[in-house]
């Protein structure tokens, strides 16, 4: 028998087809690696190590006192300390400040004479500024305080007199007594105290 005739495809059939079957080979290669790649990461989630936390900014202790974190008291008593409101006639008050570090970590503050002032006032009138006394042997005294920590100064006797630029003990006026009410304040550090009132008889 004589053969058969082979039917011959059209070549523009035969290049659809062909770059038909190369599509969708690229499909299915894409979503097979999609695939993997989907697994390969849920898997490694398992593994993967916590991050660690952004570190929050600290205060380094031993550093300076922040501002607001001391406060400065000013007290009037006698020489021992001892608190008063109220002085005999030929009795001298006595006066001091403390510092007390409110904060929560150490911190340095500078407590010293160099720094530390105090007026004495009644009324609207300044009686006694110890700007006007001889600061020649000031000095600074950086202390370290603790959190919750309170530290005195030393007491000074204050003479019942006024200040003025010639000095601010012996040799000036002496102020009014019997009865006679007066405020004092302190300012250490340039961190202004409380206002303590006193009388004088």
């Amino acid at each position: 028998m004589p053969p058969r005739n082979r039917r011959t495809v059209d070549p523009a059939i035969y290049r659809r087809r062909r770059i038909f079957f190369s599509a969708a080979a690229l499909v299915v290669i894409a979503l097979l690696w999609a695939i993997i790649q989907a697994i390969i990461g849920f898997i490694g989630g398992f593994f993967a190590p916590a991050s660690a936390p952004t570190p929050s900014a600290t205060v380094v202790a031993g550093a300076p006192c922040v501002t607001g974190t001391v406060q400065v008291l000013a007290h009037v008593g006698d020489q021992a300390q001892t608190p008063a409101t109220t002085f005999a006639k030929g009795e001298n008050p006595f006066i001091w400040f403390t510092v007390t570090n409110n904060g929560n970590v150490a911190c340095t503050f500078d407590a010293g004479s160099s720094v530390s002032f105090y007026t004495i006032t009644s009324g609207d009138r300044v009686f006694w500024d110890s700007h006007d006394c001889d600061r020649s042997q000031d000095v600074s005294a950086i202390v370290t305080l603790q959190p919750g920590e309170t530290l005195p100064s030393g007491a000074s006797n204050w003479m019942k007199v006024f200040s003025s630029s010639t000095g601010c003990s012996t040799g000036q006026e002496p102020v009014p007594t019997g009865g006679a009410s007066y405020h004092l304040q302190a300012t250490v550090n340039g961190v202004l105290s409380n206002d303590v009132q006193f009388v004088l008889n």
